[in-house]
């Protein structure tokens, strides 16, 4: 489970913390994501008079917070009722944070104060001058104005905290003892005790380590994989104080397993394709140290991107990361949880866990098999970038063309190689097929050409094969040869489709085209491509497309629209026209028209507008007849 690999991690940072004091295990960086961000610091000056301090405010310090200094802030996430633990909070609407700042935290604070050491002394003095409210107006406005003033990004990813200036020494929340105190006892604390209750089981064992202990926390788990401050979230009839029962952690385990969190979180939190999740590497050995620090410091080097000038995070190529763990030798594996996360609880919704993944699955998936297809001639110059000819090659954005909307179990199925539905397959890609055909009917804005898209399912169809996640009918006995009829005149007629180059394709794509019906189906496809094309060449526009209702091609109508271009291209140039290529479709359509019996809509249809976008392949370059194909 991912979570005795978040706890391994956590053991290992516990060990090289060594005499750390303990307090700063549990301070945590407000923004692990950025290598810099704003901490807005307003900063006050206390000066000692006899017995006791006075304050003033001196100005708002704008500085650089980053994974090296984050700690001087003390900085630690609450709850969104109640605020954060310290002063120190994400900066935002300033009338309500400075408000609940003064109101709420300062005398939540100092309410637990029972001691009048001196540093509680210094709080107390700050928290009785913003009291005034005069004092109050002027520091909100100063903070009100420097937040304006912020671009944008900057608003949502930037930092207040206070300091204090002490016998002309800046003093920051994270040397004060009684913040240390507070930080202490909230992350040991608040492990059993959080909404007003108490979960505390007592000689259980823990699910972490599975061993007998005499105390286990119930709300220790440091993900909030759901959420238990409402009733009915908790197991024992609605009672949160038997939480313990759902998820017993012990104290040991407890703090391990934070380190660890926090150590994923700021270190193995990236994107895929658009989609979060932490890569968590565990060693094949629980305690197997070395390989665990080489496995860590070599994920983090991977993941570690390069800042612009703003601090934003430069995107990386997509599946670069991949191909690069892909290098490494199967000493660890990895947990990818892929997860959305609630912007104002933090609470995280785990979408897939995949455990358990090699860095040679990495290799298979990403390395050995995109190079095996990529070399089809099919893709050599097939799109344009910037006005020039390249190639198209695998990649996952290919694969999500057809799982937008369940880019989730497409990630599970490819990842695990759980077996795939052909027929789902037929079915995401006439979806795509349909509703850009759709859209070119109704819009000026760019479409997706067909032709492009059909070679993305192409290129789909035979990565699933190298895969093994979809395995492709027995190839059955294909004539790849036809016999011409020695009766048939016009020769002209004959030389304008090249059918051994259609013979050639066939027998190059056996996986593609792996059955009678199928190649007897994208034959059709051929053949009103050339109607088409001979329509808008005579008539400057193709009336036989409305025919083809939208690409909903059952065996029923494609049967019709068979005869029906046969009738037309009669019409257009002859009874003989394109003799060879109807023997062809004889013997691969009409002979084997009963097969399509069994086939659903969806494999009709994709292997017929297959044959219609494909059919610019088959053009006899010596004579002059136009074959292309149609955006």
């Amino acid at each position: 489970m991912q979570d005795q690999a978040i706890v391994q991690i956590g053991r290992y940072q516990l060990e090289k913390m060594g005499q750390q004091e303990p307090y700063k295990l549990f301070i945590q960086n407000m923004f692990p994501d950025k290598q810099n961000y704003r901490m807005i610091v307003a900063v006050f000056e206390l000066t000692r008079d006899k017995d006791h301090y006075s304050c003033s405010f001196k100005h708002i310090d704008p500085q650089n917070a980053n994974a090296q200094n984050y700690q001087k802030y003390a900085y630690r996430k609450g709850s969104s009722r109640g605020g954060d633990i310290t002063f120190t909070t994400k900066f935002g609407d300033i009338e309500k944070k400075f408000r609940t700042l003064v109101d709420n935290q300062f005398k939540n604070l100092l309410s637990r104060c029972s001691k009048s050491d001196t540093d509680v002394e210094w709080l107390r003095t700050v928290h009785q001058y913003l009291l005034q409210p005069e004092n109050f107006e002027r520091v909100k406005q100063e903070l009100s104005l420097f937040y304006e003033n912020l671009p944008k990004e900057e608003k949502t990813t930037s930092g207040l905290s206070l300091s204090f200036i002490v016998d002309g020494t800046e003093r920051y929340l994270s040397e004060l003892p009684i913040i240390q105190q507070i930080l202490l006892a909230n992350g040991t604390e608040d492990k059993s005790e959080k909404y007003n209750v108490l979960s505390e089981g007592s000689d259980t064992i823990c699910s972490i380590c599975f061993e007998k202990k005499t105390t286990v926390h119930g709300f220790a788990s440091p993900f909030k994989y759901a959420t238990v401050d409402k009733p009915g979230m908790v197991s024992g009839f609605f009672d949160q104080s038997n939480n313990w029962k759902n998820y017993p952690i012990c104290t040991a385990c407890s703090l391990e397993f934070e380190l660890g969190r926090n150590y994923v979180i700021n270190h193995l939190n990236n994107y895929f394709h658009g989609k979060s999740y932490y890569a968590i590497p565990k060693t094949l050995i629980n305690k197997d140290r070395r390989h665990l620090e080489k496995a860590l410091l070599r994920l983090q080097d991977l993941y570690a991107t390069t800042d612009n000038i703003k601090g934003q995070k430069i995107k990386v190529k997509e599946d670069s990361l991949e191909k690069l763990i892909a290098e490494e030798n199967d000493y660890f594996n990895l947990t990818l949880l892929f997860y959305e996360e609630n912007p104002t609880t933090k609470a995280i919704k785990i979408k897939i866990v995949l455990e358990e993944i090699f860095p040679s699955r990495f290799r298979k998936l990403f390395v050995e098999a995109p190079a095996r297809i990529n070399q089809f001639n099919l893709y050599k110059d097939a799109i344009s970038l910037k006005k020039e000819k390249a190639d198209l090659s695998f990649s996952f954005t290919i694969l999500k063309t057809f799982f937008e909307d369940d880019f989730y179990e497409l990630i599970q199925k490819v990842f695990l190689l759980q077996p795939f539905s052909m027929e789902t397959l037929y079915s995401k890609f006439m979806t795509v097929i349909r509703t850009n055909y759709n859209k070119r009917q109704t819009s000026d804005g760019y479409v997706e050409p067909t032709n492009l898209t059909i070679l993305k399912a192409h290129l789909t169809l035979y990565y699933f094969i190298e895969i093994g996640v979809i395995i492709p009918h027995q190839q059955t006995t294909i004539h790849n040869k036809i016999m011409l009829m020695d009766t048939i005149e016009q020769p002209e007629k004959r030389q304008s489709f090249d059918l051994d180059k259609l013979n050639r394709f066939v027998e190059e794509n056996k996986a593609f085209l792996d059955s009678n019906y199928k190649i007897g189906i994208f034959s059709v496809g051929i053949l009103v491509r050339l109607l088409l094309n001979i329509q808008q060449r005579d008539l400057k526009n193709t009336p036989f497309e409305k025919k083809l209702k939208g690409y909903h091609v059952n065996a029923d109508l494609l049967k019709n629209i068979y005869i029906e271009a046969l009738e037309k291209i009669s019409q257009y140039q002859g009874y003989y026209a394109y003799s060879n290529f109807r023997e062809f479709i004889n013997t691969h359509f009409l002979l084997n028209a009963h097969a399509l019996r069994g086939v659903s809509n969806n494999e009709i249809s994709f292997y017929f507008v297959a044959g219609m976008e494909f059919g610019g392949q088959f053009k006899n370059k010596e004579v002059k007849e136009d074959l292309q194909t149609s955006n």
